[in-house]
């Protein structure tokens, strides 16, 4: 028997008020994206059933380094290890995302491992690893889509909703690095400071100059992708920039952005774009909860935002020398 009550705009609130943490204990992060390319022919590898593949890549990573399995059905779409864990974006981007550390030497030495692993797996698989956030050759017709629940709903939706929108979910890879927060002022500080200093990221990590064998006429091409990609959740909201802008301006804009999808017993369920706000009345079975919350906030693509730390997005992927210095960056 359910017997949820509705979820509320407190609980919203409190869900990053719980995340405060003292500056003697905060962590940085990072996610690092790579696209591999069959070292032969060059083509998009397959998610299975080539030697060159995503799943073949998977499997040596976890034989190289151990971790828990990650299924969906039966398809393996990453792995959960004490190194942190590799997930994978729509067309198979492979995706590391560090443990937290508490020094920028800590975490360079996990992106060094990290990427000596990459460098090796591809060797063994025949994957050449991208060194640009954004394919340079490849029409999207031609990218394959990894058999995730998430992407299969993903794809119509945000297809309808932008002219690039498939092309930034299956040709695009970043550099993204996460951050704690003492308390709502700290939290407001932060998320102000990095989404004044987007457009200083774009520049510094401009790594995306061509598309389709050519010329984009941009640095980052990635950037222009975003542009054009579902404008109900990318971009910087104006009421970032709004005085006093905190915690509870961001939650009410959140509710206000069109849902994708619930998770519910049998899975993920699509909810055609109907805004977070109008179902928190629910009640009993249907009553959202908070890993809707948490799958909504997934659902926001801005240049910043905010789940339990928050989240800078707007430096392309960028050759691995030059890698560390995007967290130096942000954490500074």
């Amino acid at each position: 028997q359910c017997d949820s009550g509705p979820l509320t705009r407190t609980a919203l609130i409190e869900y990053f008020e719980h995340a405060f943490t003292p500056r003697d204990r905060w962590l940085v992060g990072m996610e690092l994206e790579k696209m591999g390319r069959d070292a032969s022919s060059g083509r998009p590898i397959p998610y299975e059933g080539a030697d060159a593949s995503v799943r073949s890549v998977l499997e040596r990573y976890r034989e190289a380094r151990g971790g828990d399995p990650v299924f969906e059905g039966d398809h393996l779409i990453g792995i959960d290890g004490p190194w942190g864990t590799i997930s994978l974006e729509p067309a198979g981007q492979v995706e590391w995302s560090s443990k937290p550390t508490a020094r920028l030497a800590d975490l360079g030495d996990a992106l060094d491992r990290h990427l000596e692993t990459l460098d090796a797996v591809g060797r063994a698989c025949g994957v050449r690893w991208l060194d640009v956030a954004v394919d340079p050759v490849h029409a999207v017709a031609d990218m394959p889509w990894v058999p995730k629940a998430r992407y299969g709903i993903m794809r119509p939706y945000m297809g309808a909703r932008g002219r690039l929108a498939h092309r930034m979910m299956t040709q695009t890879a970043s550099i993204q690095c996460a951050f704690d927060f003492s308390d709502s002022t700290d939290w407001s500080r932060k998320f102000r400071a990095a989404a004044l200093l987007a457009p200083v990221a774009v520049a510094l990590f401009a790594n995306s100059t061509r598309v389709d064998g050519k010329d984009a006429g941009f640095r980052s091409y990635r950037q222009a992708i975003w542009r054009e990609t579902d404008p109900d959740r990318t971009g910087l909201p104006d009421v970032v920039f709004r005085a006093g802008f905190d915690i509870e301006d961001w939650v009410d804009w959140v509710v206000d952005v069109p849902m994708m999808f619930l998770r519910r017993a049998r899975g993920l369920v699509p909810t055609g774009g109907v805004p977070f706000r109008r179902l928190m009345d629910r009640v009993g079975c249907d009553a959202l909860g908070i890993v809707d919350w948490e799958l909504q906030l997934s659902g926001i693509f801005t240049e910043v935002r905010s789940y339990g730390y928050i989240e800078v997005r707007s430096a392309d992927l960028v050759p691995d020398p030059l890698a560390k210095a995007v967290p130096a960056l942000w954490t500074g």
